[in-house]
């Protein structure tokens, strides 16, 4: 027993410290960027001479100067739809506060790179209530080379918007335990956050896959109206919060809805042949073949694309599988269906599929598969720990 529980103590160790050294590594090699002053007359000039300003531009700017630029300029006040408006403003807000506070603009993407292990880690350990378990999640999210690259190449939006996608992953774990409306307010905030940040797209994945997820559950109408009637007041003051300097501009509130028609309309009718870009994901996960519009290489390879991309994206397949499986083929008993972990299961499961079909839809980029990666990390993990406490039950 004692053995045993070395053992535990020592695997859970190794995982937990080559995730830190796989992440530090990089970090530490490329400091410089972290310490950094940010310059924001630098920036400024930049954007000026940038295709934002003169179409045809050949002094392009990428979206980290982008993002830099107007989160410096949100943060000291402008209206938010005067820069970069396709995007709704918390992300930059953030990014800006966080360069208003360490004069450099890169240090966000650290501060959510390592919210993103916490989140993972906490997710883990409060449904398996295994170190081990937390520990080869945090593993799992190291190898994604995905994470790096945002870390390194920063600020980018999509590693601040993947984090409120498990922090909302991480209430939901907490709320099905205990069903507490206090939760349910937490979860619109966080869902208002996570449309906030970049699109509102993903957060109407989550709010389905909910509901997808509370039917399955056959949790009480009571219960789901609860849900509906907090959640989605709450997330749509938060989103509409984040437009608050806009108000204090305007001082009206309908012309927001005609700022969110256009921001819908901006990305459904952008220049890109999406019958060219249909299911593209799958090429460049399973084959390392990117579909590009750009350029005279219709497809390109991604420097950073990894054998954990495919492998990960089969285990995920199983693991949906499995946990649909036995939910409407095994048709389990009441008390492992009220289990939270196989519930957190079933909703990833949900939420592969579903955000897999919304990805297919279109223009791929590498840093979007974070959305669908890094809540299948805990999937896989809610996988192993079902097989194997199943098959210790059944003895």
């Amino acid at each position: 027993m004692k053995n045993k529980i070395n053992l535990s103590t020592i695997t859970t160790t190794v995982f937990f410290f080559v995730a830190i050294i796989r992440i530090t590594v990089p970090v530490y090699q490329n400091l410089y960027r972290f310490t950094e002053k940010f310059d924001p007359a630098l920036y400024e000039k930049k954007y000026n001479a940038s295709q934002y300003m003169i179409p045809q531009s050949k002094h392009p700017i990428s979206d980290e100067e982008l993002l830099s630029h107007a989160g410096y300029k949100y943060i000291n006040g402008l209206n938010p739809i005067l820069i970069n408006s396709d995007h709704p403003p918390l992300g930059k807000y953030i990014i800006g506060l966080f360069t208003i506070i360490f004069q450099n603009n890169r240090i966000v993407s650290l501060f959510f790179a390592l919210s993103n292990f916490i989140l993972i880690f906490l997710v883990v350990f409060s449904l398996t209530h295994s170190k081990l378990l937390a520990s080869l999640s945090l593993f799992f999210l190291s190898l994604d080379p995905m994470l790096i690259d945002q870390i390194i190449h920063s600020p980018i939006l999509d590693i601040i918007q993947v984090s409120f996608l498990l922090l909302y992953i991480y209430l939901l774990s907490l709320w099905l335990k205990s069903e507490r409306t206090l939760l349910l307010f937490f979860m619109g905030i966080a869902l208002g956050c996570l449309s906030s940040i970049k699109l509102y797209f993903p957060a109407f994945v989550a709010i389905g896959v909910t509901g997808l997820a509370l039917i399955s559950y056959k949790k009480h109408v009571r219960i789901m109206f609860r849900y509906v009637f907090v959640i989605l007041p709450v997330a749509f003051i938060t989103y509409a919060g984040t437009y608050l300097r806009y108000f204090i501009e305007i001082k009206a509130f309908l012309p927001f809805f005609g700022v969110q028609k256009w921001i819908y309309l901006f990305w459904q009718n952008n220049s890109i042949d999406r019958s060219k870009t249909f299911a593209n994901v799958l090429p460049l996960i399973l084959q390392n073949r990117w579909r590009v519009w750009w350029g005279e290489k219709p497809y390109i390879t991604y420097s950073g694309w990894s054998l954990v991309w495919p492998v990960f994206f089969v285990l995920s397949i199983i693991s949906t599988i499995f946990f649909l499986y036995q939910l409407f083929v095994m048709k389990l008993d009441k008390k492992n269906q009220k289990d939270a972990s196989f519930q957190i299961g079933i909703f990833l499961s949900y939420w592969f599929i579903v955000f897999l079909f919304y990805l297919c839809f279109i223009p791929i980029s590498p840093r979007y598969l974070m959305m669908l990666y890094f809540p299948s990390y805990i999937q896989v993990v809610l996988f192993i720990h079902y097989c194997f406490t199943h098959e210790k039950n059944k003895h």
